[in-house]
Parts: C-alpha cells; sequence; structure tokens
C-alpha cells in the first residue's frame, strides 16, 4: 500500500481504503495475509522506499513468506514502466507473482501484455501531471 503524498496518507484517503479493499480481496480469494508492507507519502516513480525494498528483498528470498503481491493498482507497485517491469520479473524468477485487487489482468498470456500497456499509461501520466504542476508554478508533485 502507497500514499502518494503526505496528504493522503493522513488524511486516511489511500491507505486505509487501500488495506481494507486488500484484506477483502484476500478474504474473497481465500489468500491468507502474511504481510502488509505501507508506504505513506512515497512516490512510485523510483524504488528509493525503505517498505518497497523490504518486500522486494522478502519475495526475492528462497524461500519467499509468500508467493503473492497484491496491490491497489499496478501504480501502487510502480509508476515508471521499465522499474515495474524489473521488479516484476524479480519477483517472477522466484514464484511470486504482481495481482492489482482494481485492475484484474486474469490467467492468459495477454495479461502481461496488458500490464505492460496500463503501466506505460501510468508512466506518462505522471511525467504529464510533473508537467503541468512545473508549467503552473508548482513544485512538481512526482520528483524526476
Amino acid at each position: 500500500m502507497r500514499a502518494s503524498t503526505a496528504r493522503q496518507a493522513e488524511h486516511d484517503v489511500s491507505i486505509p481504503d487501500q488495506k481494507r479493499q486488500g484484506e477483502a480481496y484476500c478474504a474473497s480469494c481465500g489468500y491468507q495475509l502474511v504481510e502488509t508492507y505501507v508506504e505513506a507519502g512515497a512516490f512510485a516513480t523510483n524504488d528509493r522506499r525503505p517498505e518497497f525494498q523490504r518486500m522486494i528483498e522478502a519475495g526475492t528470498s528462497k524461500p519467499a513468506p509468500f508467493d503473492i503481491v497484491i496491490v491497489h493498482s499496478f501504480s501502487r507497485f510502480f509508476r515508471d514502466h521499465f522499474e515495474l517491469e524489473f521488479y516484476v520479473r524479480k519477483l517472477v524468477k522466484n514464484g511470486v507473482k504482481l495481482v492489482s485487487i482494481t485492475q484484474e489482468m486474469g490467467d492468459d498470456p495477454m495479461r502481461v501484455m496488458m500490464r505492460q500497456i496500463m503501466s506505460l499509461f501510468d508512466d506518462r501520466r505522471s511525467q504529464f501531471c510533473s508537467e503541468v504542476a512545473e508549467r503552473e508554478g508548482f513544485e512538481p508533485s512526482v520528483p524526476r
């Protein structure tokens, strides 16, 4: 779980809702929730996130304590397309799958392509928001 801004994290806009939905998803699928990784006020445009790194370290350890990483949406995992694919592949090599509860991809071979397309849109949206903020004279909300 991740909130992009401290305001989201402080006002229970994002993280509590993500947690509630994630727990409900796990219950409906019969999954046992092993660990929750929360990154409040962190941007998903880079991997300089301590909880994210802790999750990746656990997911790539042998044996991994879990076989699925569940996220609210793929943009909560990463907004940079290449970084998302890099970390997804690291997890997959260790038998760990990334699943979004709001962007169901199924289990067929097309799911990889669909995830990649969605991540390209997330990446571009993040860049666009930064460009608009700079043009309007605001601090960019997403570090480059």
